[in-house]
This record gives structure tokens, C-alpha cells and sequence, in this order.
């Protein structure tokens, strides 16, 4: 048993190999240089100059597999840094490995997706170089359009997930629509798929958004941040949810036009129930304090308000995995989740059914 104890301390001893790599191909024309970036790092990996028309690179990846390659004057070609990959600037497609291979071949049909959203953009020049007002029923059109566009590209990045979760690839698609996928769907797909999807720091956005996702799961504890109140005093969420009230806490901002239109429900529900037991905390995006305050007193907004300014940045966003507002938390007398992102009617029905 020691035996085969030090055989295994000698093995985890080794040093891990690294991926060497080549990437070359012909140059767009008329491009001087070439250069190579880190996705998941957003940081340059390399740079060189372009020689009778062609490029070359080669290094060692160093767990960090997932590239692009662009020039000054051609969009960008993702890649996987392992072993001699060729690229095609005129096709935007990497080849060499299965695994690049797989890129070029669902890249071109994710792409082929979105460039339909070209021409819903020509719907509006038709009336813009007119001079004319977009009618709206152009508009809904045009939006129903677009979104039945971004579905289909969360539809073809899953059917792409799910076909090769032996290969690595997929997540450079993935981190592209998983804010948009449903929510259980998405945890599913990352937990059944290829572990480099939460191992590698292109899925960090991944990682971060399910953990906070999870955050927000009905029964669960809630989750304590600290901000700022409008007088920049520090406040703790914990001061006012766990106390024995049914708390709402409402994900705003100024310049968030729903969320303004929301807020004569949400008045309507913390003027019906405040006695009754019910509590607002506005956690707003702002980034500018005075738009903040004034929006608080024009609205007339009587509830307990805080923000780090940060907009989206701020840590509620990142604390809870808020990419979209309004959004909403209803928090139980206990702390606990009772219901997440429910409209003013949702919560209110919500509380009826509570607080009988």
C-alpha cells in the first residue's frame, strides 16, 4: 500500500504538460499584423508581423485553450490553442482538430442566424432615409422578429451543447447566450455537459451567474450584502429582512424606464400591506446618486432605498445574478425565499394568499 502511496505522490509531483500550439494562415489582404488574444482572459497573447502575405504562431497554452485571432481590418476567429490550427479569415472558420473543426461548423450556422438581423435593420432605414416615423406595428414586428432570431441562436448553442458534450468547444458558444437560457435549463446542461465548461476562466461568467441564480431559489436563505442608503450611510440587507415581516426587495434604477412605469403598483402594494406585516428595500443600478434621489422623491417612493452607485456592477446584481430589471425578491418572515421575479400582481397575489 506505501508502494503505491509514493508512486502517486511522485505522479501528482510532475509537472503538468502544456499545449503547444501553432495557429497560421493568409492574412486579410492588406493587414500588416496579426494578433492573438485570450477569450476567457480578454488579454493579448501575442502579436506578429505578416510575411508574403501569411501569419504564423506558435507557444504552449498553458491550460488556457480558448483564443481568437483577428487583424485590425477583419473580425475576429475564435479558436482552440491545441495543436496546428489554420485559419480562414474569408470563412471565419478555424481548422486542424476536431475541436476546431466543430467550432467552424457551428460558428457558420449560429452566424448564419445572426446575420438575419440585418435585414430587420433595413426595415427601419426604409423610414429613417424616408424622413417617416416608424409605425408601430413595424416596430412590434421588428421586435417579435429579433427575438424569434436570439431564440433560435440559444436553441442551435443548446442542440450544440448537447451534441458534443465530449469536446470543448461548445462553451465558447455558451458563454455568448447562457443569460438569456432558462434558468434550471441552463444549471442542467452546465452539470450533464464537459466540466472545462466551470473549470476554465472563459466560464467564470457561467460559474458566477448559476451560483448567484441559485441564490435566488425559492427556500433558500436569503443572501446578506451591504450598501448605501441616500444620506451614505452603510446598511446591511440583514437589517431589514429576517425580522419578521415579508420583505420585497425591489431591483431598480432611475433610468430604467419599466421600472419607473412599475412603480405605481408597487406603491399600490406597500400602501395596501405595510401594516400588515410588509416591507420594501429598493436596491437600485444607479450610477449617478443625484438622478437617484430625485427619481426616489419625484416617484414618491416611501421605503427603504440603498445603492453602491456601481450599476451593474453593483453587488446586488452580482450577489442575486440580476441581468435584467425590474426584478424582484419576496423574503419570508424567516429570511427565506418565497418567490422570485413576480410582477406587482404576481407578489400581490402572492401576499393574499400570506398574509390572510
Amino acid at each position: 500500500m506505501k508502494k503505491y502511496a509514493l508512486m502517486l505522490c511522485a505522479l501528482l509531483a510532475l509537472p503538468v504538460m502544456a499545449q503547444k500550439y501553432t495557429v497560421k494562415g493568409d492574412a486579410p489582404e492588406g493587414a500588416q499584423k496579426i494578433y492573438l488574444y485570450h477569450v476567457g482572459q480578454q488579454q493579448q497573447l501575442d502579436s506578429v508581423e505578416v510575411k508574403n502575405g501569411k501569419f504564423e504562431f506558435a507557444g504552449d497554452a498553458n491550460g488556457e485553450i480558448f483564443a481568437y485571432v483577428m487583424s485590425s481590418r477583419q473580425f475576429a476567429v475564435p479558436l482552440i490553442l491545441d495543436g496546428n490550427v489554420t485559419i480562414d479569415f474569408k470563412t471565419g472558420r478555424p481548422s486542424g482538430s476536431a475541436e476546431n473543426d466543430g467550432i467552424g461548423l457551428w460558428g457558420e450556422k449560429i452566424s448564419q442566424e445572426r446575420n438575419k438581423i440585418g435585414s430587420l435593420n433595413e426595415a427601419y432605414n426604409k423610414y429613417t432615409k424616408a424622413g417617416q416615423q416608424i409605425p408601430d406595428s413595424v416596430k412590434e414586428r421588428v421586435r417579435k422578429e429579433y427575438w424569434d432570431i436570439e431564440n433560435k441562436i440559444v436553441d442551435l448553442t443548446k442542440e450544440c451543447c448537447e451534441q458534443n458534450k465530449n469536446m470543448k468547444f461548445p462553451a465558447l458558444f455558451l458563454t455568448r447566450v447562457y443569460s438569456r437560457m432558462d434558468r434550471e435549463e441552463l444549471i442542467k446542461l452546465v452539470e450533464e455537459g464537459n466540466p472545462i465548461y466551470m473549470t476554465t476562466s472563459i466560464a467564470n461568467g457561467i460559474k458566477s451567474h448559476i451560483e448567484a441564480w441559485k441564490r435566488q431559489k425559492v427556500g433558500t436563505m436569503f443572501t446578506d450584502l451591504e450598501m448605501q442608503d441616500t444620506d451614505g450611510k452603510n446598511h446591511k440587507l440583514s437589517e431589514y429582512v429576517g425580522k419578521g415581516k415579508y420583505v420585497l426587495i425591489d431591483f431598480w434604477a432611475s433610468w430604467c424606464g419599466p421600472c419607473r412605469q412599475s412603480m405605481p403598483a408597487v406603491k399600490k402594494l406597500y400602501d395596501t400591506y405595510k401594516d400588515k406585516g410588509f416591507d420594501i428595500v429598493g436596491l437600485s443600478f444607479d450610477n449617478n446618486k443625484d438622478n437617484w434621489v430625485a427619481a426616489i422623491k419625484k416617484l414618491e417612493l416611501p421605503w427603504h432605498h440603498l445603492s453602491d452607485l456601481k450599476g451593474w456592477q453593483s453587488i446586488a446584481a452580482s450577489t442575486y445574478g440580476i441581468d435584467a430589471i425590474p426584478a424582484t425578491l419576496l423574503i419570508g418572515p424567516d429570511g427565506k425565499i418565497v418567490s422570485s421575479n413576480l410582477g406587482a400582481e404576481g407578489v400581490e397575489e402572492k401576499l393574499k394568499e400570506l398574509l390572510k
